[in-house]
Protein backbone atom coordinates (compact mmCIF):
# COMPACT_ATOMS: atom_id res chain seq x y z
CA UNK A 1 0.00 0.00 0.00
CA UNK A 2 1.53 3.51 -0.76
CA UNK A 3 1.02 4.83 2.99
CA UNK A 4 2.11 8.36 2.45
CA UNK A 5 -0.57 8.40 -0.02
CA UNK A 6 -3.09 6.91 2.59
CA UNK A 7 -2.14 9.05 5.13
CA UNK A 8 -2.41 12.32 3.32
CA UNK A 9 -5.74 11.71 2.62
CA UNK A 10 -6.24 11.11 6.27
CA UNK A 11 -4.87 14.16 6.97
CA UNK A 12 -7.27 15.70 4.10
CA UNK A 13 -9.89 14.99 5.71
CA UNK A 14 -9.80 14.97 9.18
CA UNK A 15 -6.68 17.11 10.16
CA UNK A 16 -8.66 20.94 9.89
CA UNK A 17 -11.77 19.12 11.53
CA UNK A 18 -13.71 18.67 14.97
CA UNK A 19 -15.58 15.77 15.86
CA UNK A 20 -17.85 17.87 18.31
CA UNK A 21 -16.95 21.83 18.82
CA UNK A 22 -15.75 21.34 22.01
CA UNK A 23 -12.90 19.30 20.78
CA UNK A 24 -9.10 20.34 19.94
CA UNK A 25 -8.78 20.96 15.91
CA UNK A 26 -7.79 18.12 13.91
CA UNK A 27 -9.19 15.66 17.14
CA UNK A 28 -9.99 12.38 15.36
CA UNK A 29 -6.76 12.40 13.20
CA UNK A 30 -4.49 13.06 15.98
CA UNK A 31 -5.95 9.97 17.79
CA UNK A 32 -5.88 8.27 14.35
CA UNK A 33 -2.25 8.47 14.89
CA UNK A 34 -1.88 7.15 17.95
CA UNK A 35 -4.13 4.86 17.91
CA UNK A 36 -2.07 3.23 15.04
CA UNK A 37 1.17 3.38 16.86
CA UNK A 38 -0.21 1.89 19.78
CA UNK A 39 -2.25 -1.26 17.76
CA UNK A 40 1.57 -1.97 16.38
CA UNK A 41 3.26 -1.97 19.89
CA UNK A 42 0.75 -4.17 21.31
CA UNK A 43 1.01 -6.43 17.89
CA UNK A 44 5.06 -6.12 18.70
CA UNK A 45 4.12 -7.31 21.95
CA UNK A 46 1.35 -10.22 21.93
CA UNK A 47 2.32 -11.38 18.14
CA UNK A 48 5.72 -10.42 17.67
CA UNK A 49 6.74 -12.50 14.77
CA UNK A 50 3.04 -11.44 12.61
CA UNK A 51 4.09 -8.23 11.02
CA UNK A 52 2.10 -9.48 8.02
CA UNK A 53 -0.69 -7.48 8.92
CA UNK A 54 0.99 -4.09 10.09
CA UNK A 55 -0.05 -2.11 7.22
CA UNK A 56 -3.52 -3.00 7.61
CA UNK A 57 -3.52 -2.29 11.13
CA UNK A 58 -1.61 1.25 10.47
CA UNK A 59 -4.42 2.35 8.02
CA UNK A 60 -7.98 0.99 9.97
CA UNK A 61 -6.44 3.36 13.21
CA UNK A 62 -6.03 6.31 11.01
CA UNK A 63 -9.90 6.25 9.51
CA UNK A 64 -11.39 4.33 12.06
CA UNK A 65 -13.01 7.60 13.31
CA UNK A 66 -13.87 9.46 10.42
CA UNK A 67 -17.23 9.93 10.76
CA UNK A 68 -16.90 10.20 14.43
CA UNK A 69 -20.07 12.49 15.52
CA UNK A 70 -22.88 10.82 13.41
CA UNK A 71 -24.72 7.74 14.57
CA UNK A 72 -23.58 4.55 13.20
CA UNK A 73 -20.23 6.45 12.77
CA UNK A 74 -18.26 2.60 12.27
CA UNK A 75 -20.47 1.86 9.77
CA UNK A 76 -20.65 4.98 8.15
CA UNK A 77 -16.58 5.31 8.39
CA UNK A 78 -15.95 1.90 6.87
CA UNK A 79 -17.93 2.99 3.96
CA UNK A 80 -16.41 6.44 3.58
CA UNK A 81 -13.05 4.95 3.55
CA UNK A 82 -13.73 2.60 1.23
CA UNK A 83 -14.50 5.05 -0.98
CA UNK A 84 -11.91 7.47 -0.54
CA UNK A 85 -8.88 4.04 -0.48
CA UNK A 86 -10.50 2.31 -3.58
CA UNK A 87 -7.95 3.45 -5.63
CA UNK A 88 -5.18 2.56 -3.43
CA UNK A 89 -5.79 -0.98 -2.20
CA UNK A 90 -6.63 -4.25 -3.27
CA UNK A 91 -9.87 -5.35 -2.71
CA UNK A 92 -8.31 -7.88 -0.10
CA UNK A 93 -6.93 -5.04 1.86
CA UNK A 94 -9.96 -2.56 1.51
CA UNK A 95 -11.94 -5.52 3.12
CA UNK A 96 -9.88 -5.70 6.39
CA UNK A 97 -9.26 -2.40 6.68
CA UNK A 98 -13.14 -1.46 6.42
CA UNK A 99 -14.28 -4.63 8.26
CA UNK A 100 -11.84 -3.33 11.34
CA UNK A 101 -13.34 0.01 11.23
CA UNK A 102 -16.76 -1.32 11.60
CA UNK A 103 -16.76 -3.36 14.05
CA UNK A 104 -14.18 -0.91 16.04
CA UNK A 105 -16.71 -0.22 19.00
CA UNK A 106 -18.63 -3.46 19.38
CA UNK A 107 -17.24 -4.48 22.54
CA UNK A 108 -20.27 -6.60 23.21
CA UNK A 109 -19.83 -10.64 24.70
CA UNK A 110 -19.38 -11.38 21.11
CA UNK A 111 -16.13 -9.76 19.94
CA UNK A 112 -13.75 -12.39 21.20
CA UNK A 113 -14.44 -14.16 18.04
CA UNK A 114 -13.15 -11.41 16.25
CA UNK A 115 -9.64 -11.88 14.23
CA UNK A 116 -6.64 -10.94 16.15
CA UNK A 117 -6.50 -7.15 14.16
CA UNK A 118 -9.90 -6.25 15.55
CA UNK A 119 -9.07 -7.10 18.83
CA UNK A 120 -5.74 -5.30 18.58
CA UNK A 121 -7.28 -2.05 17.19
CA UNK A 122 -9.82 -2.19 19.54
CA UNK A 123 -7.52 -2.31 22.99
CA UNK A 124 -5.29 0.33 20.97
CA UNK A 125 -7.94 2.67 20.36
CA UNK A 126 -9.64 2.18 24.27
CA UNK A 127 -5.92 2.53 25.74
CA UNK A 128 -5.59 6.29 23.84
CA UNK A 129 -8.95 7.28 25.46
CA UNK A 130 -7.67 6.84 29.07
CA UNK A 131 -4.58 8.66 31.13
CA UNK A 132 -3.23 11.90 30.44
CA UNK A 133 -6.15 11.94 27.26
CA UNK A 134 -9.19 11.44 29.62
CA UNK A 135 -8.04 14.58 31.74
CA UNK A 136 -7.12 16.83 28.21
CA UNK A 137 -10.83 15.79 26.90
CA UNK A 138 -12.29 16.76 30.72
CA UNK A 139 -10.86 20.02 31.06
CA UNK A 140 -11.93 20.73 27.28
CA UNK A 141 -15.03 19.84 28.06
CA UNK A 142 -16.14 21.79 31.21
CA UNK A 143 -15.57 25.41 30.02
CA UNK A 144 -17.71 25.61 27.14
CA UNK A 145 -20.06 23.44 28.85
CA UNK A 146 -20.44 26.13 31.84
CA UNK A 147 -18.62 24.08 34.73
CA UNK A 148 -17.06 25.23 37.31
CA UNK A 149 -14.08 23.45 39.01
CA UNK A 150 -16.01 21.68 41.58
CA UNK A 151 -18.20 20.30 38.91
CA UNK A 152 -15.12 18.77 36.85
CA UNK A 153 -13.61 17.15 40.10
CA UNK A 154 -16.62 15.76 40.97
CA UNK A 155 -17.09 14.48 37.31
CA UNK A 156 -13.65 12.88 37.49
CA UNK A 157 -14.37 11.17 40.87
CA UNK A 158 -17.53 9.65 39.52
CA UNK A 159 -15.90 8.97 36.10
CA UNK A 160 -13.03 6.74 38.05
CA UNK A 161 -15.91 4.36 39.43
CA UNK A 162 -16.49 3.54 36.21
CA UNK A 163 -13.30 2.40 35.41
CA UNK A 164 -13.79 -1.34 36.36
CA UNK A 165 -16.43 -2.42 33.77
CA UNK A 166 -14.17 -0.24 30.67
CA UNK A 167 -11.21 -2.94 31.73
CA UNK A 168 -13.40 -5.61 31.18
CA UNK A 169 -14.11 -5.05 27.85
CA UNK A 170 -10.49 -5.18 26.65
CA UNK A 171 -9.12 -8.22 24.71
CA UNK A 172 -5.69 -8.75 25.77
CA UNK A 173 -4.10 -9.22 29.10
CA UNK A 174 -1.09 -6.72 28.41
CA UNK A 175 -3.73 -3.96 27.05
CA UNK A 176 -5.48 -4.97 30.71
CA UNK A 177 -2.39 -4.01 32.27
CA UNK A 178 -1.30 -1.26 30.33
CA UNK A 179 -5.23 0.29 30.98
CA UNK A 180 -4.67 -0.16 34.66
CA UNK A 181 -1.42 1.97 34.70
CA UNK A 182 -3.30 4.59 33.25
CA UNK A 183 -6.10 4.37 35.44
CA UNK A 184 -3.48 4.57 38.49
CA UNK A 185 -2.23 7.69 36.87
CA UNK A 186 -6.09 8.97 36.49
CA UNK A 187 -6.96 8.75 40.54
CA UNK A 188 -3.52 10.21 41.55
CA UNK A 189 -4.22 13.19 39.36
CA UNK A 190 -7.79 13.18 40.80
CA UNK A 191 -7.19 12.79 44.17
CA UNK A 192 -4.44 15.45 43.94
CA UNK A 193 -6.97 17.90 42.12
CA UNK A 194 -9.56 17.33 44.69
CA UNK A 195 -7.09 18.71 47.17
CA UNK A 196 -5.71 21.42 45.15
CA UNK A 197 -9.26 22.84 43.72
CA UNK A 198 -10.77 22.67 47.33
CA UNK A 199 -7.05 25.30 48.04
CA UNK A 200 -5.32 22.88 50.15
CA UNK A 201 -1.75 21.74 49.48
CA UNK A 202 -1.05 17.98 48.25
CA UNK A 203 0.68 16.30 51.02
CA UNK A 204 1.39 19.46 53.17
CA UNK A 205 2.70 17.87 55.99
CA UNK A 206 5.47 16.16 53.90
CA UNK A 207 6.20 18.88 52.31
CA UNK A 208 6.63 20.50 55.97
CA UNK A 209 8.63 17.68 57.36
CA UNK A 210 11.18 17.73 54.38
CA UNK A 211 11.78 21.38 54.64
CA UNK A 212 12.15 21.19 58.87
CA UNK A 213 14.34 18.56 57.96
CA UNK A 214 16.23 20.35 55.50
CA UNK A 215 16.68 23.64 57.86
CA UNK A 216 18.16 21.81 60.32
CA UNK A 217 20.56 19.33 58.32
CA UNK A 218 21.91 23.07 57.20
CA UNK A 219 21.77 24.71 60.31
CA UNK A 220 23.94 22.07 61.97
CA UNK A 221 26.97 22.05 58.84
CA UNK A 222 30.11 23.13 59.85
CA UNK A 223 31.01 26.81 59.11
CA UNK A 224 26.77 27.73 58.32
CA UNK A 225 25.91 30.61 60.39
CA UNK A 226 21.86 31.84 60.34
CA UNK A 227 21.01 35.00 60.22
CA UNK A 228 20.29 34.76 63.50
CA UNK A 229 23.97 33.14 64.38
CA UNK A 230 25.50 36.54 62.30
CA UNK A 231 23.77 39.40 63.82
CA UNK A 232 24.98 37.67 67.81
CA UNK A 233 28.72 37.35 66.52
CA UNK A 234 28.55 41.18 65.03
CA UNK A 235 27.11 42.24 68.19
CA UNK A 236 30.01 40.57 69.98
CA UNK A 237 32.76 41.44 67.80
CA UNK A 238 31.04 45.46 68.94
CA UNK A 239 30.97 44.82 72.41
CA UNK A 240 34.68 43.48 72.67
CA UNK A 241 36.37 46.70 70.48
CA UNK A 242 34.15 48.83 73.18
CA UNK A 243 36.12 47.03 75.91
Amino acid sequence: MKLDEIKAIAFDNMACKRSHAWKERGNKYYHGLRVAKLAITLRGMIFPDDTAHDDILTVAAWFHDIANGSDEHAVLGAAKTRTLLENLCTQAELDEICGIIAVHDDRASGCRSFPDTVKLHQDADYLDHFGTFDIWSGFLYAAPHNQTIEEQRDFMIERFQEFASYRNELNFDVAKAIYNEKVNFFRQFTERFAVESAGDIWHLDEIVEAYRQTAYETNKTPGHHSRGCLLEEERMKKKEFIL
